[in-house]
């Protein structure tokens, strides 16, 4: 978690009692959620593995784009494609971001079970923040990525200072209702806005990931 209790506990300068604790930790969990879902990226890094199926972007793409190994002709003088020249090769947008590091990237092909290929990076693919640039795949084939990704949060101070404010006023909220509960009556209080403010998500926004 980028914030645990004890560090609540000394913001707010107070001991909270074992149900106290409980409640901060919800709080600090869905805080933490409310941000990365605000900034569309978790704020710690952590693993991930998505499966990718790769498009079949050959579609109407002359002949003349392609290059062929001529030595390697077989038998009934067909010819081997080994590379295209309309486009550039593929790029797997991951789900999460920034890159941190890539485990594993492992093809498989519906059409030919017994492919099940580990690719190597700087040889077969090359990484990048947003993802990955995979030179060895045809169309339609199954790529799974097993790869680190997320913002290092706790060195972002604003992004701690955020939840810590938030939480506060959580759990000021928290307490004036279970006391207000207890002796059946209200306390007069005036609620205190619960949640992040707009303002204060907007002091955070350049850590956005914006997705088109």
């Amino acid at each position: 978690m980028l914030v645990t209790v004890t560090e609540l506990q000394n913001y707010m300068d107070i001991r909270f009692s074992n149900r106290q604790e409980q409640a901060a930790e919800y709080v600090l969990e869905g805080l933490q959620s409310e941000l990365e879902s605000f900034l569309n990226r978790p704020v710690e890094v952590q693993e991930f593995t998505d499966i990718y199926t790769m498009p079949n972007n050959h579609m109407g793409v002359p002949l003349t784009s392609f290059l062929y190994d001529y030595d390697d002709a077989g038998d009934d003088g067909a010819t081997r494609e080994i590379g295209n020249l309309a486009a550039p090769p593929p790029t797997i947008y991951l789900e999460h971001s920034p890159v941190v590091s890539v485990q594993s990237v492992i093809i498989n092909r519906p059409n030919d079970p017994s492919v099940n290929e580990e690719q190597e990076e700087h040889q077969d693919y090359v990484v990048r923040k947003y993802g990955i640039d995979l030179y060895t795949a045809y169309a339609n084939d199954k790529v799974t990525i097993e790869y680190t990704a997320g913002l290092d949060g706790s060195s972002i101070k604003a992004f701690k200072l955020l939840v810590l404010r938030a939480a506060t006023r959580e759990m000021q909220n928290m307490h004036d209702d279970v006391v207000g509960i207890k002796d059946l009556e209200t306390r007069n209080v005036a609620p205190l806005d619960t949640g992040f403010l707009e303002r204060e998500l907007m002091s955070i926004k350049k850590w956005r990931r914006v997705r088109i």
